[in-house]
């Protein structure tokens, strides 16, 4: 069975931070932190990405 490879994200710039709780789960971001985005993204955080304030580690 292959394991697919999952995009991480991070802050655009280091010196903030993001943090949400939503009705289904929570999910933050601060420093140089690199996470796998959650299952299903709250609306603000993918206008986030949008926005380019969190961006796709290459």
């Amino acid at each position: 069975m292959a394991v697919a490879n999952k995009k991480k994200y991070k802050l655009k710039d280091p010196a903030t931070q993001f943090a949400e709780v939503t009705s289904e789960g929570s999910f933050s971001l601060a420093g140089g932190q690199e996470k796998e985005l959650p299952k299903n993204p709250s609306r603000e955080l993918l206008k986030r990405i949008e926005a380019g304030f969190i961006i796709e580690v290459k």
